[in-house]
């Protein structure tokens, strides 16, 4: 996902602050001072965790002697928006790998050290889940014995696959979807081109790292296109086991392609109820188009329903390749029967 950009410099923080209560209040907290010893960010992928935190550690650094905190342009700002300030020490699984407690035992003993300016020491984690157990266990030691002026950051995009004790130890920072007005605001204070953003918003479902992705490229990446073309175009077992296997397959990040899903049902039904101006469905496969004049409204619902049960499913312990298998017939017989009217 796309990380959200500074906004001619600053970061886009009142936007946060309007995202929801907790990040409100976490936002007060590091512009005061009055920072708990950890905090955990949860919410989807692409919903600005990272940034969020990297905001909050930024307030801690600012230097900035007028205005709100942080600036985002003073020397301090730049260095944690840069990833070089030596006193907040990142851990990510960008790589898809496993964090292991051998890394976890280098941070802990890195924040044991002197701090090299303000005297706090930020440490961000994403995803926590990627944690192996023991590296889950080494942390939760060091979150049941704080150190002083040393605040985790930790984020998780499912906190169902986070260490209950961990979570308890964490004041809880809940990232919502963004409202599209609030989405809109932010895209086009960033400097995005007006002309795509109302696309853009349309087909991110409130998460405005899909957003990001959709406006820094030609809409959407190739993989989501393709995702898209096979879900919605199927013919037979063999398309619906394709499509299944691929979600298996990337459980972690399998809710951004049922983002996408969602949307193109809901802009179908705004299609169908004629509230899409036209050309709005140019993204999609032809073979979906040619369809959609024959779908009705209850089975693009159910559609809706099928996509809406397998989100939940994802978040909880249940078997994820029959959920999937479930959604793509259902999705197969709707279709079917449009064909055949």
């Amino acid at each position: 996902m796309a990380q959200i950009p500074r906004e001619a410099g600053r970061p886009v923080f009142t936007d946060y602050g309007r995202l929801s209560a907790s990040c409100k209040t976490a936002l007060h907290q590091f512009q005061t001072g009055e920072m708990v010893h950890a905090y955990l960010l949860t919410g989807a992928r692409g919903l600005g965790k990272r940034t969020f935190a990297k905001l909050l550690a930024s307030a801690l650094f600012c230097t900035s002697e007028t205005g709100e905190k942080p600036c985002g342009v003073c020397e301090g700002c730049r260095r944690v928006w840069d990833d070089n300030e030596p006193d907040v020490i990142s851990l990510f699984a960008d790589d898809g790998k496993q964090i292991g407690v051998d890394r976890v035992r280098d941070v802990i003993r890195a924040v044991g050290q002197h701090s090299f300016g303000t005297g706090y020491r930020v440490v961000l984690i994403e995803p926590v889940e990627k944690m192996t157990p023991q590296a889950q266990n080494c942390l939760l030691k060091s979150l049941e014995e704080p150190v002083a002026r040393v605040v985790f950051l930790l984020m998780t995009h499912e906190l169902t696959a986070t260490l209950g004790t961990i979570a308890s130890r964490c004041a809880r920072i809940k990232m919502r979807p963004w409202p599209d007005e609030l989405m809109t605001e932010t895209l086009t204070r960033m400097g995005c081109d007006p002309a795509r953003i109302p696309t853009a918003v349309g087909l991110a479902g409130g998460n405005i790292g899909m957003a990001l992705e959709v406006l820094n490229g030609d809409g959407l990446e190739e993989k989501d296109r393709e995702f898209l073309t096979d879900a919605l175009s199927l013919q037979s077992d063999a398309d619906v086991l394709k499509v299944s296997t691929r979600l298996k397959d990337q459980r972690e990040t399998a809710d951004q392609y049922l983002i996408l899903l969602e949307n193109a049902l809901h802009q179908a039904l705004l299609a169908k109820a004629g509230l899409l101006p036209e050309g709005a469905l140019a993204q999609y496969s032809a073979a979906w188009r040619d369809c959609l004049p024959h779908a009705d409204e209850a089975g693009l619902n159910r559609m809706l329903d099928a996509v809406f049960l397998a989100r939940k499913r994802r978040a909880g312990q249940v078997n994820w390749q029959s959920t999937v298998d479930q959604l793509m017939m259902t999705i197969l017989e709707e279709q079917k029967t449009w064909r055949q009217s």
